[in-house]
């Protein structure tokens, strides 16, 4: 007997994949920037520059991560009709 395990798929198509690369890049442009116009020696702004794209690579990993476990959960299809129409839903505070 074979057990059927379901793994759980993401409700949207949210493209989460380039996440790290779009940290890296921003963090490191920033840090390229910064370095410059501090006049940094070369080593040291190399050093620095390849600490911030470590660190931004992790941090991007991580917030894809968040984003992909939070797209597993959540089910958008109650926000859109069936002709792709996003549908506002009212609450109970909603006294208009």
């Amino acid at each position: 007997m074979e057990d059927d395990v379901k793994l759980p798929q993401k409700k949207n198509k949210l493209k989460t994949k380039l996440l790290p690369s779009l940290f890296m890049l921003l963090g490191g442009s920033i840090a390229l920037i910064l370095g410059l116009l501090q006049h940094f020696p070369m080593t040291e702004l190399l050093l620095v520059l390849l600490i911030t794209l470590f660190v931004f690579a992790i941090l991007g990993t991580v917030v894809k991560e968040i984003v992909d476990r939070f797209n597993m959960n959540i089910d958008y299809s109650d926000y859109f009709e069936d002709a792709g129409d996003l549908v506002e839903k009212g609450g109970p505070d909603d006294n208009f």
